[in-house]
Order: C-alpha cells, then sequence, then structure tokens
C-alpha cells in the first residue's frame, strides 16, 4: 500500500523519523509516544500540511517535499469515524483522541491504524507503529519538491 507524507525542509533528511511527533505530540498520540502520521493520498498530505501551518506570508512558506512510502499489504487496521466518540475530530477533543488508541500505542498489534482525517473525515490517515517490527519494511519509493499554488494561501499582507 503507497502512504504519503509531506515534510518541511530542513526536516526531510530521515522521512520515517517521528521525533516531532513524539516531542509535540498530535491528534492521536501523547506527547513522548512517537508515531509516524501519514495520508492515503497527496492531496490529503498537503490538507494536513496547510492546516498547520502559520498565517505567514507565501513567500515566507517553508519548500515542501512529498514522499511517497510503501507500506506492507494487510497492514492496516481500519478505523470507521462511526466508531470514534461524536467530537473526536474538534480540536479540543485533543486530550481524548490522544488516548482512544493507548493500547496500540503501548502493543506491537498493528503496523498501522487507518483513520478518518479532521481536515476531511471522507479521506484517511494512516498512523504508523515505529516499534512495530515491519516498520523497518516501510520503503521510501521516491520523493518530489512541491510547489504550492499560492491561491491555495491565504497571504495576511494582501
Amino acid at each position: 500500500m503507497e502512504v504519503y507524507r509531506i515534510l518541511k525542509e530542513p526536516y526531510w533528511h530521515d522521512p520515517l523519523s517521528v521525533v516531532g511527533a513524539e516531542i509535540a505530540g498530535g491528534r492521536w498520540n501523547p506527547p513522548g509516544l512517537g508515531i509516524l502520521y501519514t495520508a492515503s493520498s497527496p492531496a490529503l498530505a498537503l490538507l494536513e500540511t496547510l492546516v498547520h501551518f502559520p498565517k505567514i506570508p507565501y513567500a515566507q512558506l517553508p519548500a515542501l517535499r512529498l514522499f511517497t512510502l510503501q507500506i506492507p499489504d494487510g497492514e492496516v487496521r481500519w478505523i470507521y469515524p462511526e466508531l470514534l466518540p461524536d467530537e473526536w475530530a474538534y480540536p479540543t477533543a485533543l486530550p481524548l483522541t490522544q488516548t482512544i488508541f493507548a493500547e496500540w500505542l503501548q502493543s506491537l498489534l498493528d503496523l498501522g491504524i487507518g483513520v478518518p482525517s479532521a481536515v476531511m473525515d471522507i479521506s484517511y490517515n494512516v498512523l504508523l507503529h515505529p516499534k512495530h517490527g515491519l516498520y523497518q519494511d516501510i520503503t521510501i519509493l521516491g520523493s518530489q519538491d512541491l510547489m504550492l499554488d499560492q491561491r491555495l494561501w491565504n497571504d495576511p499582507t494582501h
């Protein structure tokens, strides 16, 4: 299965690193437990990246690179929105969502869990467990620099 990840320069030297998620935590993991956040499509990877950018002028946006990763087939457990608490997508739900997969974070049962995107819940992010035995089998199929179309950016200087 192919999944996608966008990284900002200078962080693209190690596209399988979970250091950022380990330090800051994320929607599905508390600080101290790193996971690799990927998306099921390049477009969703871009949306997930843009939603976290600060409101800065377009010219100040960092350089971006899209990575295509190959993960072993059949190693992702899919979680559908109806299986999650109603408030899972709200920003205020972070403490709750960081504990939903606590058992998965502590175990090595699944390499990945597919979860709906809070940005577009009909699309899925794939969370990858760096301590799972198959994590080392993830292959970087390629990468390419991305140019963000300026029409997608609400430049506060204009």
